[in-house]
């Protein structure tokens, strides 16, 4: 059904999405369930038009029938709106509330989403920090200021989404990762996942003590139950001198019931020793590199966890490529599954297909000089791939083999609107830069609307 939809009221064009809904209040919606059947005439909203309608109606003795918008039309309208306008309109009645809270049409308005902007967004987070401490491999006095700022291809402004400040909870943050509009915020003493378009946070409860070096954290869906699930590797003991460890694996549900509201191992352990890093989600399993520091005689290929069944298995590299000095990176690329194996002045793509194989396909060969510094992010070769290095985005043109640059962060005006500030980037230490797509996905329970946040209907 098409986002213009247009309605006939007494012979005046009615617009679609916003304004379209602006007029709601002026027809009778059909009601969800008995439940929520209220009468029009009660709740109307009338302009002096209606109200002049209405005593011409009854000076004649006859009754005005108003038009009927089905909910299936306003279904169609709500699911194409941004989040921002979906939050104000919960409050409009108690049918649109129960609408918009609905999974079915969460699940939908992501959908929707995905192909609202023409050209790609990303949250971009800069940190700054509170002092410098010489001789620190990676700092440890980070700013517990976070704000997130919403940037699209081609635009040279990014807009304040979100900014929360933890107050002194941790010391060190670490690259995020990001999952159908929810953010996960991975720090040396705590993990934080929040939704910056509705300003819905929330702060893990402790889980394993780790042993290791880094908290190597992972966020995805559980496609079966459409639960956001965290998992996170933890080492009870590892000794990288003698190669000894002892690793596990626990997992978090997102707005879970009371059980689910903590950190729970998983049955087995995983076969392999986790590698330090950020793993890389990929429809309904989390994919980790295998810390080949801890193995004599390491596999060559990835440990793949499905969130459905929380069981482990393993994935190869492709056909005849070993680790050695090559270094593989997972990435999704055109909604498939990619590993990008860099070489000093090339990158080759492989792709894993679909159906259950996991048999690497070549697919094609970015060559671009100091090819190993890059970091494929997202596009495809017809389009044109957005890499990283460093703080610098680039879009590496397939035909003519040329990369261009797309952004500096350092050169991006990060602005709050409602205040009318615009944030110093000249004491920035490292950005946080990763893909997003807005959604209305919670992390915490939501609450049934009161009488306060919704009117009676």
């Amino acid at each position: 059904m098409s986002s213009q939809v247009q309605i006939l009221r007494r012979g005046i064009p009615v617009a679609s999405g916003v304004g379209l809904l602006q007029h709601c209040t002026n027809v009778a919606i059909r009601p969800l369930n008995d439940a929520m059947d209220f009468s029009a005439k009660k709740n109307l909203d009338m302009n002096k038009q209606d109200e002049r309608v209405l005593r011409t109606c009854k000076r004649r003795g006859r009754r005005q029938s108003l038009p009927v918008v089905s909910e299936e039309l306003i279904f169609e309208i709500l699911v194409r709106l941004p989040v921002q306008t979906l939050m104000r309109f919960k409050s409009v009645c108690k049918a649109w509330h129960a609408i918009i809270s609905d999974p079915f049409f969460i699940r939908m308005h992501l959908q929707q989403s995905t192909h609202r902007h023409k050209g790609p967004c990303f949250l971009i987070t800069p940190h700054s920090l509170d002092k410098v401490i010489d001789d620190e491999a990676w700092p440890t006095t980070f700013s517990n200021s976070i704000s997130l700022y919403l940037w699209q291809e081609g635009q040279k402004d990014a807009s304040l989404m979100h900014s929360t400040d933890f107050h002194g909870e941790f010391g060190t943050v670490y690259p995020m990762s990001h999952c159908d509009g929810l953010v996960m915020i991975p720090t040396d003493t705590k993990v934080y996942v929040l939704n910056p378009a509705i300003g819905d946070v929330l702060k893990l409860p402790d889980g394993h003590k780790d042993e290791g070096s880094f908290h190597s954290v992972g966020l995805g869906l559980d496609r079966r139950t459409f639960k956001y699930k965290v998992v996170r590797s933890f080492y009870r003991s590892v000794d990288y001198s003698k190669r000894t460890y002892d690793v596990g694996m626990e997992v978090f549900t997102l707005g879970g019931d009371d059980i689910d509201s903590t950190w729970r191992s998983t049955v087995n352990d995983p076969p392999y020793p986790i590698q330090s890093q950020v793993p890389k989600y990929f429809e309904g399993s989390v994919y980790w590199d295998i810390c080949e520091d801890l193995l004599e005689n390491p596999p060559h290929g990835f440990l793949k966890f499905s969130l459905e069944d929380e069981t482990f298995s393993f994935i190869c590299y492709p056909c005849g490529q070993s680790k050695g000095d090559n270094e593989f990176m997972l990435t999704e690329l055109g909604g498939q599954l990619c590993l990008a194996q860099r070489f000093p002045t090339q990158i080759v793509i492989w792709v894993l297909p679909s159906g259950g194989s996991h048999r690497w396909v070549r697919l094609y060969v970015i060559n671009l000089l100091e090819a190993w510094t890059l970091e494929p992010l997202l596009g495809t070769l017809k389009d044109g791939i957005l890499v990283r290095r460093g703080n610098y985005l680039y879009r590496y043109d397939g035909i003519l083999r040329q990369a261009r640059e797309v952004v500096c962060a350092h050169q991006v005006t990060y602005k709050n609107p409602k205040e009318g500030s615009i944030y110093e980037v000249k004491d920035v230490f490292y950005f946080n830069i990763i893909p997003y797509v807005e959604s209305l996905v919670r992390v915490t329970r939501a609450r049934s609307p009161s009488g306060s946040s919704a009117p009676r209907v």
